[in-house]
C-alpha cells in the first residue's frame, strides 16, 4: 500500500511540475497530463517486474 501512495504521489507531484513548467507553451497543459500519465506507467511496470 505504501508504494502506492509512493506512485501517486510522485505521479501528482510530476504532473502539477509539468503543468507548471509548461504552462505557457501551447498544449502545455496536456503535456503535463502527459508526463503524470507516463510516470504512473512507469511506476506500474516498475512494480509489477520487482513482484516476480
Amino acid at each position: 500500500m505504501k508504494k502506492a501512495l509512493l506512485a501517486a504521489a510522485v505521479t501528482l507531484a510530476v504532473g502539477y511540475l509539468a503543468l507548471a513548467l509548461l504552462w505557457n507553451v501551447e498544449g502545455g497543459g496536456f503535456l503535463g497530463l502527459l508526463a503524470a500519465i507516463a510516470v504512473m506507467g512507469g511506476f506500474i511496470i516498475y512494480f509489477s517486474e520487482t513482484k516476480k
